[in-house]
């Protein structure tokens, strides 16, 4: 894997053996399609479904795999004879040097064949169209049987979780060498990311041959860098979170072999849905050479505070050689003219906990080193000359310092936050791991680093790199700002030979979901909230609300109205979740998005409201359609939630189901079926009992589809049960029983025998009726 920078942190490189035989020392495009009966697969279907055979041994398996998953894709895709020894060693491991000349010799090609009109459009197209063939081939081969499922609770659930898998042979084939699975879907990445643009022609029906974003995590997660972050003491908590939240198995390898900020915590007892770890203490971080001893601390006079916050003004800080740290406040929405910085941290970080007040909580106050080391950084960032005796020209807003405890004007201090990041010169990120950490030669080197820090996790933090408009990063002994990252990712996008060129997504500094929040002009913002906030954590569950309702630039004060200090945490949580919610349906330009019916439990516990989630943090990596671009946003209505989407009816046997798993013909002929699995999210009840009493009898059950044409990727969609018509028989009211997921089934002997045993026994045969558009109200209330 020489076309990859060495992992993060890793001295020598990963090295896989070439276990491909000596006696093919071509391999020719068509290759990818004969290999495998040459190896004694004659039913190309039922090796993709079952995988490899019992009989094959470790060493031959390899062998088989490396020939067809890497050399003969490696010529599909580039329509080109790949010799092996270009990418053998002497000592007999696999070499990737030589795969740039390759990939650059295929851009080449294909630019020259766009501008030929020469009659070879054909050959063009039919090339294009067998290497998407072999992609999509491969791509579900090695994501099925050479890699790990998802560890959440989406399309991939894990049976011993207490959830459905949706299909067999989930595990990893332990004849496979980890190293080479890994390289297959490096492989696999690399080609997919490369490919050149669509021939002139296919463009209407693209769909088809183009690789979309959906793929770009589908190659699986690679036992290799699980098993190396594993050893490195990372909790699985945050190995789920990596692989759900970088992109792609090359960006998880570049990070697989950096330690977690605390490697001597046990994580033992943590699980995938969190960690448990007990964390250690940690003091105040002093900076800028001070051991600590007799460093005093600065903090700013409540009263005051709280006068200039309910007076709409902002208070900022600065530091004087003669007096020290002086205060102010501005009206940051009328005075233009204000220069100022904004610090980011997380509070967990511990980092500017100089001491407790008599509630235990932060006594909002600083230490003088750190201040003195923000006002360094921001003088030299902006080339700011001091004034003899007088105050520097650069204002400070720190929250330690500048937000009151007082509960009663908390709402106004945290609804000024939208201002304040929006309005700053620049933002300051502050982070533990990253103040003590050298800043290097290598931008998507730092910018990783930023990506896996504790800053990057919290909820709390999303605002800024949100709304701020310009952010720095500090290092130790230097910063690097948002932009600097954004530029060296391009420069590696844009230049094959660039070191970091395969692996320039991991350059992004934001989730895709954050930078599109961060544009203005962004038409699915709520959506992509949902997103962004996926595997951020919060410490106080009434948190969540406020925070979603600053992003999306609502007023916080509504939502600290419905809160009281003597309620449960989770009451104020679930209140302030709906009146967010009605805030969200009363804005023309936001709304609640249709797509909000198949996210998955828990759902609001607050009469009237079960068919939203609890809360938005459920920690998923698959992407729910909650705004299509086909899709309006759904509308409350006193019944429930209004929303259009395709569906089908039922009509069901006379005989029981006994599994979470079964099929339902769409069309007359029976070659067409949709392969669904109920998912009740681990509730207890026998699946047969479950059916019987609230689908068996139940007048018309449906299944509300997300997509119109599930393929074969799977689809949400809901199961659920008739109340009746509304609005002149125009729309379904019904209850929802439980998610479910939907695919098209592919395996053509499943599909023949599915449609014998219908003729044969048709009164045992569940058959579905088509809703191309359907208007549903979904009930508030839920199983």
């Amino acid at each position: 894997m020489d076309h990859l920078p060495l992992p993060i942190d890793h001295a020598v490189p990963v090295r896989v053996h070439c276990y491909a035989p000596f006696a093919r020392e071509v391999y020719h495009p068509q290759d990818f399609f004969t290999i495998p009966s040459e190896y004694g697969y004659k039913d190309f279907q039922d090796l993709l479904e079952k995988a490899l055979d019992k009989w094959m041994k470790g060493p031959h398996a390899n062998e088989f795999l490396q020939s067809w998953l890497w050399f003969a894709l490696l010529a599909q895709v580039l329509d080109t004879d790949v010799r092996r020894a270009d990418f053998r060693r002497n000592d007999e491991t696999l070499s990737t040097k030589e795969l740039n000349a390759y990939l650059v010799s295929w851009i080449d090609r294909a630019k020259e064949a766009a501008e030929n009109t020469d009659g070879c459009h054909h050959m063009q197209t039919s090339s294009y169209v067998r290497a998407s063939i072999a992609l999509a081939t491969a791509r579900r081969f090695i994501s099925k049987h050479c890699a790990h499922d998802r560890m959440d609770r989406d399309d991939r659930s894990r049976a011993q979780d207490g959830f459905v898998c949706l299909y067999e042979g989930c595990s990893v084939d332990p004849r496979i060498n980890v190293k080479l699975a890994l390289s297959l879907a490096i492989l696999g990445e690399t080609l997919q990311l490369e490919r050149p643009e669509a021939p002139s022609g296919l463009e209407g029906r693209s769909q088809f041959f183009t690789e979309s974003e959906i793929h770009e995590k589908s190659w699986g997660h690679s036992t290799y860098c699980r098993k190396t972050l594993q050893k490195n003491g990372w909790c699985p908590f945050e190995i789920r979170r990596m692989e759900a939240t970088l992109t792609g198995v090359t960006s998880v390898f570049l990070v697989s072999n950096m330690k977690p900020p605390k490697p001597e915590v046990d994580h033992s007892q943590c699980t995938t849905r969190g960690c448990t770890a007990k964390k250690p203490f940690q003091k105040a971080l002093h900076v800028f050479g001070c051991d600590g001893v007799d460093c005093k601390t600065e903090r700013l006079d409540e009263g005051r505070m709280v006068e200039w916050i309910r007076s709409g003004k902002t208070p900022l800080v600065t530091l004087t050689d003669a007096t020290g740290m002086e205060y102010s406040a501005y009206d940051l929405e009328k005075d233009k003219d204000v220069d100022f910085v904004a610090l980011t941290h997380c509070w967990e970080d511990g980092i500017m906990d100089s001491g407790k007040d008599a509630r235990g909580g932060n006594n909002r106050a600083m230490h003088r080193c750190q201040l003195d080391k923000i006002q360094e950084t921001c003088d030299r960032l902006f080339k700011v000359k001091k004034s003899p005796g007088g105050p520097k020209k650069i204002y400070l807003w720190i929250d330690v310092l500048c937000l009151p405890r007082e509960a009663s004007t908390r709402a106004s201090a945290i609804n000024q936050l939208k201002t304040i990041y929006s309005k700053a010169r620049t933002v300051l990120i502050w982070d533990r791991q990253l103040i003590q950490t050298h800043r290097t030669s290598s931008a998507i080197e730092m910018n990783m680093r930023l990506r896996m820090s504790k800053w990057a996790q919290r909820l709390w933090t999303l605002q800024e790199a949100v709304l701020a408009t310009d952010l720095h990063v500090q290092f130790k002994d230097d910063t690097v700002s948002i932009k600097e990252l954004e530029e060296a990712r391009d420069e590696a996008r844009n230049d094959i030979y660039h070191d970091y060129h395969h692996v320039w997504k991991a350059g992004h500094p934001f989730s895709s979901a954050v930078s599109k929040l961060r544009q203005p002009q962004e038409p699915y913002r709520v959506k992509r909230a949902w997103e962004a906030v996926q595997f951020r954590l919060v410490q106080e569950p009434q948190d969540e609300a406020i925070i979603l309702a600053n992003v999306l630039r609502l007023d916080v004060k509504k939502l600290e109205e419905n809160g009281d200090p003597l309620e449960k945490p989770s009451k104020v949580a679930a209140k302030r979740m709906v009146k967010f919610l009605k805030m969200l349906d009363q804005k023309p330009d936001l709304g609640i998005p249709s797509g909000i019916i198949f996210l998955p439990p828990p759902k609001l516990d607050v009469e009237g409201y079960g068919w939203a989630p609890g809360t938005w943090l459920s920690k998923q990596a698959h992407a729910y359609p909650l705004m299509r671009p086909q899709r309006l946003a759904g509308s409350m209505m006193k019944q429930g939630f209004l929303v259009e989407f395709p569906g089908l009816i039922l009509h069901c046997p006379h005989v029981s189901l006994e599994t979470e798993k079964f099929w339902i013909p769409v069309q007359q002929s029976l070659h067409k079926w949709y392969k669904v699995v109920a998912d009740r999210g681990g509730k207890g009840q026998d699946f047969k009992d479950f059916w019987d009493t609230h689908v068996f009898n139940s007048n018309e059950p449906s299944i509300i589809m997300s997509t119109k044409t599930p393929r074969e990727r799977w689809e949400i969609g809901l199961l659920v049960q008739t109340k009746g018509l509304l609005t002149r028989g125009e729309v379904r009211w019904v209850r929802t029983l439980c998610r479910v997921w939907v695919r098209l089934e592919t395996n053509t002997n499943i599909v023949r025998d599915l449609g014998n045993q219908f003729r044969e026994k048709g009164n045992a045969m569940m058959f579905g009726e088509r809703l191309e558009s359907q208007k549903w109200c979904i009930d508030g209330t839920s199983l």
